[in-house]
């Protein structure tokens, strides 16, 4: 027979098998055409290179593309490869091939037996892909056993990311390859660690990536090898990847989780800590990672957002727990709440709080620092942290261990709820985000507190105790410090700024809760040390006469204070 419409595809995948392997299941073919009486077309000859047959590697074959395309043209009546696996190894796959010799009379020859002309051709080919099959399977789980055994005796899989160099190791005495590892390398660690920090002082990730590119930095290579750009999302990724604190989590990719979602299976990470790669602390990289913990135990909002002014997504409402929106100007600004304005104008409720103003915030904020840093509560604060010094690391240890208790149980009541269909699992997606976060937090800590890491020092105590972060902070409700700054800062030391009620025209009473052991120790540079929080009532008042005078008074509300106190202040 001529060589006319007698095709041969031939493809290797994996790195132990080499380009020649082409060469090779070619030359099978036309020895299996010629027994056949057959002269394969040069023209109809088909090959892949470095992909796999698995059903995922379909697009990424452009030869065996181009092989169906043949056939369903007519140019293609029959086809001779090496093995059937070479076609594919997806048992769906395998179905259209024999639905292909079915319906279009598709002839296949392989080196390995299968001829269709026979009668038992097709339980023949069934049981060739099903071996195909279970060897993928069976590769696959040696891969990751090996991958698994790598990371247990030290060593580190795949290619490393930005701020970290391959080195690969050697048998001291036969020479042989016995691992990879990763190792710092430092100009890249140093772009790391300023990208953390531009984050928790509250850059945007657009805005990191301006600025890096302004400067010249070099960007990692894109997934082609060739020179790419600082881009938002691969910002993002950098944020969010745990072995920039010293940690390699095992499927812990997105990419993973993802894979996992769409076939219905749940993925089992494991954390290997590899302290000599860590690039910045616990704190800093909960902080700035997305829906991570802000270091005292508080899930926070992302370190920068809410347009440009400083009270733009910084109060909230006290109804409905949404950001405020900051409208007006440039005289004067106003707070309202889009949500409930929206909801009382359709008829869902009956009333909302109303309107307040920036300049009604911004003094009861003001007020509320005034109390927070003043000499009581400051003397108070530094006593606790004397004393937790004094105490040394058992207490804390003690104090971490009863945390992850409640947590742990918190989180399984949560997922008991979830799970609870008349209930519903969106109602508590938010609360199991928290807690799941505050929890991996508080184990964090308790593990390097046992080994004998992130206890507080002389050092760190001093820099607390000494530190009055009062100017500071007035110098950011004043305009002083870039507003993406103040106001990343602030976010971190409010734990709750609501506008709660409107009793009369031109008054606004806010609640205000604040951690100043979070502004303290990050004024510092220093591990959070005291997370009490102390909460206010606040009330401001706006006279009617002009020229306007304002009035705040407010008293202590927090769970700490013995007895309420009251302050009250003309401005």
């Amino acid at each position: 027979m001529s060589g006319s419409g007698v095709a041969a595809y031939a493809r290797y995948s994996s790195d132990d098998q080499r380009a020649t392997s082409i060469d090779d299941q070619l030359r099978r073919c036309h020895q299996v055409a010629q027994r056949h009486g057959l002269t394969i077309d040069e023209r109809l000859v088909f090959a892949d290179e470095a992909v796999t047959g698995k059903a995922e590697g379909r697009s990424r074959r452009s030869g065996y593309q181009r092989l169906l395309d043949a056939i369903e043209a007519g140019e293609v009546t029959c086809v001779v490869t090496d093995e059937i696996s070479r076609l594919t190894r997806h048992m769906r796959e395998g179905a259209l091939l024999i639905d292909l010799v079915e319906q279009r009379g598709l002839r296949v020859y392989t080196a390995d037996g299968i001829d269709t002309t026979r009668d038992d051709w097709k339980m023949l080919v069934m049981l060739k892909l099903m071996t195909a099959v279970h060897e993928v399977d069976s590769t696959s789980a040696r891969t990751t056993r090996g991958m698994l055994g790598a990371l247990h005796r030290g060593f580190m899989i795949a290619q490393p990311p930005y701020g970290y160099r391959l080195v690969r190791d050697r048998h001291a005495r036969r020479g042989s390859p016995e691992g990879a590892r990763w190792v710092v390398d430092e100009e890249q660690a140093a772009v790391v660690r300023r990208v953390y920090r531009a984050r928790h002082a509250g850059m945007s990730l657009a805005q990191i990536a301006a600025m890096l590119m302004r400067e010249g930095v070099a960007p990692p290579l894109g997934r082609d090898g060739r020179p790419s750009y600082w881009r938002p999302g691969r910002i993002a990724s950098m944020l969010g990847n745990p072995i920039y604190r010293g940690v390699f989590v095992w499927n812990g990719s997105p990419y993973t989780r993802s894979r996992a979602r769409k076939r219905n299976r749940q993925v089992v990470t494991q954390e290997f800590p590899r302290p000599e790669l860590r690039l910045v602390s616990d704190e800093l990289w909960y902080a700035c990672c997305p829906g991570g913990d802000d270091g005292a135990g508080s899930r926070q909002r992302a370190p920068r957002g809410g347009g440009r002014h400083l009270f733009a997504g910084l109060v909230t409402c006290g109804d409905c727990a949404s950001l405020l929106s900051v409208s007006g100007g440039p005289a004067a600004f106003g707070l309202h709440c889009p949500s409930c304005e929206t909801a009382v104008r359709v008829g869902a409720r009956e009333g909302w709080i109303g309107y307040s103003s920036v300049q009604a915030a911004r003094l009861a904020l003001g007020w509320g620092l005034e109390q927070l840093f003043g000499a009581q509560v400051i003397a108070e604060f530094r006593q606790r942290l004397a004393q937790r010094y004094e105490d040394g690391p058992r207490r804390e240890e003690r104090e971490l261990r009863s945390r992850v208790q409640r947590l742990e149980a918190t989180l399984q009541r949560l997922k008991q709820l979830a799970l609870n269909p008349a209930v519903g699992a969106e109602l508590f997606q938010d609360e199991l985000a928290q807690t799941a976060s505050q929890l991996r937090v508080a184990r964090t800590r308790l593990e390097a507190l046992t080994r004998g890491e992130g206890r507080l020092t002389e050092q760190q105590l001093r820099a607390q105790l000494e530190l009055d972060p009062l100017p500071l902070l007035h110098r950011m409700l004043d305009g002083g410090v870039e507003v993406y700054a103040a106001r990343a800062t602030l976010r971190r030391l409010l734990e709750r700024f609501a506008l709660v009620a409107r009793p009369a025209s031109g008054v606004s009473v806010y609640r205000i809760a604040f951690r100043p052991g979070v502004c303290v120790a990050e004024l510092a540079q220093c591990a959070v040390i005291d997370p009490t929080v102390h909460e206010y009532e606040v009330v401001v008042t706006c006279s009617k006469a002009r020229p306007t005078r304002w009035s705040v008074s407010g008293r202590a509300v927090a769970a700490e204070a013995e007895s309420p106190t009251e302050a009250a202040v003309m401005v």
